[in-house]
């Protein structure tokens, strides 16, 4: 019962988004009461603001009948009065998540901030993405009218839903391979499907190779198209080097196979020397393939083999080895990732409270984490922040780091960027 005025105006703004036909919003305030379940103060808050923004929307409608009622010479102070009402009662609704009976509900221990952040974060990213981009790049805005908003909201509140969780330290490298899976699993069903004729769900109705190196590569061979570069970038210099270990569509599947052995052993040194040889040689010939003229049919195919031979790599190394093969060594996007992620100020280290107990070094599967780098209190080169030692660690000596921010800030503050990220991902990563 202490709900009800929740309810009803979400039912009202439903009603009032029915009349324009907008059926996305029109599902946004139907689905949004069930936000109450989730029972975390965080929930609760970003509910609230929800709210305030269903408020803003009579204000609004106010806004845009006022000019007709004059126009037409009626008097408006009903309407006035009528709609500032609503707008205030459905603002001041939000109150009733106040009451004690529903902090009875909620846990004792419930911090709002890492949920609340990523909420903010995600929704303020999807917002813009919604707003401003020509075509629709929230795929449900394609089928159904203002769906954007619907899909913005709901990726907005998993991302709460998840950086609340992620603040656990002991849950990270548990959750962390599921969502990153369930990422790569959406990805490629939508590559699938747009194969298969609902060109709705491929970018820009044009199919591009599903190979991280073409995020560099492409630009190199065409001369243009920075888009996935741009946004790559800009993922890295804002989480790091995490892109690895979040935000790329197939690192998962070598995280999968990399995940076969239980104990992974240590890779070759020649390793770190592969990686350049392979950079330079994939970006040197995509370049050298487009000043030549070599035509885009031919430079597809050898795009795809490069791409099936690193998922050789993954079945193959990474199976045997324990380690992620593929990301270590083969993809040259890993290798950009972790070299320009030194440019963000979020780093991995080792507090002196640590006692070499080696916990951490089967934990890693990024070849970052071998013993002399615990004695040297920092992870190799190779290391993406993932946080899988974190779970391991028994002192809770391994700590995030963000310029002079203590570690337990530095933590939350990463997995709040990290989990809004990857919502946005989810919903505007596609080929």
């Amino acid at each position: 019962m202490r709900y009800i005025p929740i309810i009803v105006t979400c039912l009202l703004l439903a009603a009032h988004h029915f009349r324009a036909g907008e059926w996305g919003l029109i599902g946004l305030w139907l689905t949004l009461p069930l936000v109450l379940l989730l029972r975390r103060r965080w929930a609760d808050r970003a509910l609230q603001l929800v709210m305030a923004a269903g408020a803003l929307e009579w204000l609004l409608t106010l806004q845009h009948l006022l000019p007709i009622y004059r126009r037409v010479g009626m008097p408006a102070a009903r309407t006035t009065i009528i709609l500032a009402v609503v707008a205030l009662v459905t603002a001041a609704s939000g109150l009733v998540l106040e009451s004690r009976g529903r902090r009875r509900r909620l846990p004792e221990h419930d911090p709002v901030a890492p949920g609340l952040g990523a909420f903010l974060v995600a929704g303020a990213l999807l917002a813009i993405v919604q707003s401003v981009v020509a075509r629709p790049m929230i795929l449900a805005e394609r089928f159904l009218p203002a769906a954007g908003w619907w899909e913005g909201a709901a990726l907005a509140f998993y991302a709460g839903w998840l950086s609340d969780r992620l603040r656990e330290p002991r849950r990270v490298k548990q959750l962390r391979p599921k969502v990153w899976l369930l990422f790569s699993v959406v990805f490629f069903t939508q590559l699938l499907v747009g194969l298969a004729g609902v060109d709705k769900l491929l970018m820009s109705g044009k199919l591009h190779l599903p190979v991280p190196a073409l995020i560099a590569a492409g630009p190199l061979y065409r001369g243009g198209g920075l888009f996935m570069a741009i946004l790559f970038t800009a993922s890295v210099l804002v989480a790091g080097p995490a892109w690895c270990s979040w935000l790329c569509y197939i690192g998962a599947w070598d995280d999968r196979f990399a995940r076969a052995r239980k104990r992974p052993d240590r890779l070759p040194a020649w390793r770190r020397h592969f990686r350049w040889i392979v950079l330079i040689a994939v970006f040197g010939t995509a370049f050298a393939l487009g000043r030549l003229g070599v035509g885009t049919v031919t430079a597809a195919w050898l795009a795809a083999g490069f791409g099936l031979v690193g998922v050789g790599i993954m079945a193959t190394w990474s199976r045997r080895t324990g380690h992620m093969a593929h990301c270590t060594a083969w993809c040259p996007m890993g290798f950009v990732a972790t070299r320009l992620g030194k440019i963000s100020p979020w780093r991995l280290r080792i507090s002196d409270g640590c006692t070499d107990c080696g916990a951490c070094t089967p934990a890693c599967r990024y070849d970052a984490l071998y013993p002399e780098d615990v004695l040297r209190r920092m992870p190799a080169e190779a290391c993406t922040l993932c946080g899988d030692c974190i779970s391991r660690c028994p002192t809770g000596s391994i700590e995030y780091r963000y310029l002079k921010a203590d570690p337990e800030t530095a933590r939350r503050a990463f997995f709040i960027i990290v989990a809004a990220l990857h919502a946005v991902w989810l919903g505007v990563a596609r080929l």
